[in-house]
């Protein structure tokens, strides 16, 4: 609900008027280009998708740049809108120049999450097709879909995927990294995984925090603790989610001591700790007295 707005003569208060006057009194917009993406900017930002798409659709003309799709789109991705999303794909494949505007690699991208997280997997590989047989398609297209495929619980898909994307000679980049590495981790295929931190050494591009957190799990998942070591060692920057993989490496090894020994140097350095950490640490602690108790007895019956 939208404060009133009480203005004192001669006195002047910047505000968009506009935007307001539109949603009380339900009046048509101004035609004014300017106007009405400053009225659908503001709808969509919050989050009035009914209006916004409405918008659009009494002056189809009046929107045909692609960034004002995209922030729909984004919209209907966050809220999982199948229902307004399909409502701007429509919008789009009604406009003059429609083709020109799907070709822009972004909405594409935004199709393919939208229909995926929404479950509608067949749609967005169509989506997927038709944007991958033309040459330059971006990481970004192949990645929607890979990411796609493993939310919706399709992880051999997903690193299907990014095979496919590979035999089109396209060098992937972090983005692409993450996606392969987490679902390998989900399947517990090393060997596949081994092959993608291979590239990942050999890329220009340098694996960022988040691949290295990706190569810390699946590592861990699948217990080859020697090379959980040897990336933790080597990452310049670590955040909770790493020290979180080293504990679990440990645990998982059934060194208890280490893990403690880790989530104290987390402490002395300052790391904060998440919810999954304590949910770790907690039972060794249990165990570890337990442990002790144990000792304890036993040496007191001697």
């Amino acid at each position: 609900m939208i404060a009133a707005i009480s203005v004192v003569s001669n006195t002047s208060i910047p505000t968009n008027l506009t935007v307001i006057s539109c949603i009380k009194s339900k009046k048509p917009p101004s035609k004014n280009p300017r106007n009405l993406n400053q009225t659908l900017k503001f709808l969509t930002k919050s989050g009035n998708l009914d209006e916004a798409i409405r918008l659009i659709e009494s002056s189809p003309s009046k929107f045909t740049d692609p960034e004002t799709y995209s922030q729909l789109l984004h919209s209907c991705i966050s809220r999982k809108s199948l229902h307004h999303g399909q409502r701007v794909y429509k919008q789009l494949l009604k406009q003059e120049d429609s083709e020109k505007l799907l070709e822009n690699h972004n909405l594409k991208s935004k199709l393919i999450t939208l229909f995926s997280v929404c479950g509608e997997l067949d749609e967005a590989r169509i989506i997927f097709e038709n944007a991958v047989e033309n040459e330059g398609v971006p990481e970004s297209v192949w990645v929607a879909m890979a990411i796609g495929y493993s939310k919706n619980g399709f992880l051999r898909e997903a690193l299907l995927v990014y095979v496919e994307m590979l035999w089109n000679c396209m060098e992937p980049g972090n983005f692409a990294f993450s996606t392969a590495l987490k679902a390998c981790a989900d399947l517990k295929e090393l060997w596949v995984g081994r092959g993608v931190h291979a590239q990942v050494v050999k890329s220009s591009e340098g694996p960022d925090q988040v691949v290295n957190n990706s190569l810390l799990r699946l590592y861990t998942q699948c217990e080859c603790f020697d090379e959980v070591l040897k990336v933790f060692d080597q990452m310049p920057e670590r955040n909770i989610a790493s020290w979180n993989s080293l504990i679990s490496g440990f645990v998982k090894e059934d060194k208890l001591g280490e893990a403690l020994d880790v989530f104290r140097r987390m402490q002395r350095e300052g790391v904060g700790f998440s919810w999954v950490t304590l949910t770790t640490i907690l039972p060794i602690c249990a165990r570890v007295t337990a442990l002790c108790s144990g000792k304890r007895d036993t040496c007191a019956n001697c």
